[in-house]
């Protein structure tokens, strides 16, 4: 099953509105400004001003000291939920700690299919094996391995042939598909930025 999670930042507009959506803190006003009711209100609510924005929402307020980040506890929500699809957007622009904290999270919930949306990228997890990726709206992909991985990219500008990339190396940056795809083959599990 897959749900959307909105957070904090302005990512622009959302890529599907057939599924649910948890709206987390400011991030209810953006859903409601695309006439999306998010199915959960979740968070500290320390950025929405207008506290009249949540009335008739189901609101699950936290308190702002505690171990989790409110995109944290949306995750798991979701996860608890079910929902093993998780389209994620407003994590990645404004404070770098909180994007650097949903990295983690893609690390730690890579059993999970979580992609990060915004109106530039495109960002998930690549587990070991073979992948064809398509271009999209995205012009370019870059690789960045989590422990080092065996990589091999065909069909792209930049091709390699059984590389290792380390944790360290930043050679995948930036490479373009041939065609409408690119394909990449990873030993171990890599992450995929995919960027207009």
């Amino acid at each position: 099953m897959k749900i959307g999670i909105y957070c904090g930042v302005d990512a622009g507009l959302i890529k599907d509105d057939k599924i649910d959506y948890i709206g987390v803190d400011q991030g209810v006003c953006h859903l409601l400004k695309q006439g999306i009711k998010p199915i959960i209100a979740l968070g500290d609510m320390d950025s929405i001003e207008d506290k009249k924005l949540l009335e008739g929402l189901v609101v699950n307020e936290v308190s702002s000291i505690k171990d989790d980040t409110d995109t944290a506890l949306a995750i798991e929500y979701a996860i608890d939920k079910g929902y093993d699809q998780i389209d994620l957007y407003g994590v990645t622009q404004n404070r770098m700690d909180h994007f650097l904290a949903v990295l983690c999270l893609l690390e730690q919930y890579q059993d999970y299919a979580i992609t990060i949306y915004d109106q530039q990228n495109k960002i998930y997890i690549l587990k070991p094996g073979n992948h064809k990726i398509f271009k999209d709206d995205y012009k370019y992909f870059s690789v960045f391995a989590l422990t080092q991985s065996v990589i091999t990219l065909q069909e792209c500008h930049y091709p390699l042939d059984h590389y290792l990339l380390k944790r360290s190396d930043p050679l995948c940056v930036s490479n373009q598909m041939n065609n409408k795809y690119a394909i990449i083959q990873n030993s171990e599990t890599v992450l995929l930025i995919q960027s207009c």
